[in-house]
């Protein structure tokens, strides 16, 4: 492991590894929070 897992727990490493096996995971999970950003912030500003 590298120097990104120096003050993180094994199962946190190994979370971050998911991201780098798996590209697609991390533009459906920034896809995925920015999406929930957009409706809460739209959500927030209609009331």
């Amino acid at each position: 492991m590298g120097p990104f897992y120096r003050h993180t727990s094994q199962g946190m490493g190994h979370f971050f590894d998911l991201f780098y096996e798996y590209p697609a995971l991390m533009v459906i999970f920034v896809v995925g929070t920015v999406a929930a950003g957009i409706y809460f912030w739209r959500k927030n500003k209609t009331e």
